[in-house]
């Protein structure tokens, strides 16, 4: 009962889980601080999420709580069911929500008219839509395919991209620090190029995603995938140099529908920037960096806008 958490007022909910807290989920928050009632959140206890995808990637509740705050919430209640005080209080006046959990909505006002409660009073803001038309989700984000703002990160592969001359110098650093050890990952695991490929199998880890080219240093080393100790996935063309469309199409295939390999036929350098672009969070990505060792990126939110930055360089 909210009488336990509160005082006698009259309040606004809005309820969620709030991961990785997006424009969709402001509008929500800056929506019920329009109404001028003190603002009750209800927020998502981790029992609740058991169902959701990419579950190693969503945040904390003391993470997600942080994140609310900004928005000067009068109080924030942990919720284990939709219902939560909404349901039996009489002091909740109105409720936030998207087309998405306006029949969560419903099911509260139901359960209001049986412990005689009028119904609470509706406001629907609608969804934030990404580049590619679908709405923008905490799931798309740890699914790693757009950011908070809503920015898809395919869209900036919609043709081939030519690494320039003046962005050489800048890719030849590691991207993140050389690593002495391997230590096995606890989530999906992408390695870019043969010797990193190797490094791995050496260790007896069988990375989820090997793209490769059966070259070192632009000379062939494996007469087919099998020797590398390989099964075959799928192939994509992709010069030096270059990124393709058709090795990005290739990659997100492999990343939709698991595939042991990706096969390059010319170049799979470069392959790096959109597998961190476009890979889950919490993905490990290996690749070896001439003659200093092998690389390991955690792929995060912030190594995300990293790579991106890259990209944009690219004519």
């Amino acid at each position: 009962m909210l009488e336990l958490y509160l005082m006698p007022s009259n309040f606004v909910a809005v309820a969620g889980t709030f991961d990785h807290l997006h424009a969709g989920h402001q509008q929500l928050l800056q929506a019920a601080q329009k109404t001028g009632l003190k603002l009750l959140v209800g927020l998502c206890h981790p029992s609740m999420l058991t169902a959701k995808a990419y579950p190693e990637s969503i945040e904390p509740y003391s993470v997600r709580r942080q994140s609310i705050i900004q928005f000067h919430p009068d109080k924030i209640i942990p919720l284990s069911d939709i219902y939560g005080p909404a349901a039996t209080s009489p002091f909740i006046k109105t409720i936030i929500c998207s087309p998405l959990t306006r029949p969560n909505v419903e099911l509260i006002n139901q359960k209001r008219k049986l412990n005689n409660l009028n119904y609470l009073s509706v406001i629907e803001t609608p969804l934030v839509k990404c580049a590619d038309g679908l709405p923008l989700a905490s799931t798309r984000i740890r699914q790693g395919l757009v950011d908070r703002d809503g920015y898809y990160y395919p869209q900036i592969f919609t043709h081939d991209l030519k690494l320039p001359d003046s962005l050489r110098p800048l890719l030849q650093a590691p991207f993140s620090p050389i690593i002495k050890t391997i230590t096995p990952p606890k989530y999906l695991t992408i390695t870019v190029g043969d010797i990193a490929t190797i490094s791995l199998l050496n260790q007896k880890i069988t990375p989820d995603l090997a793209i490769v080219d059966l070259k070192t240093k632009r000379q062939p080393i494996f007469p087919h995938l099998e020797a590398l100790g390989l099964k075959p996935g799928l192939t994509s063309l992709n010069p030096p140099g270059i990124i393709t469309a058709h090795l990005v199409q290739q990659l997100l295939a492999c990343l939709r529908q698991p595939q042991p390999s990706l096969l390059v036929n010319g170049e799979e350098d470069l392959a790096v920037l959109p597998a961190v672009l476009l890979s889950p969070l919490k993905t490990t990505i290996f690749y070896g960096q001439p003659d200093k060792g092998l690389v390991k990126i955690l792929v995060t939110e912030s190594t995300k806008l990293k790579a991106l930055n890259f990209l944009k360089k690219f004519i």
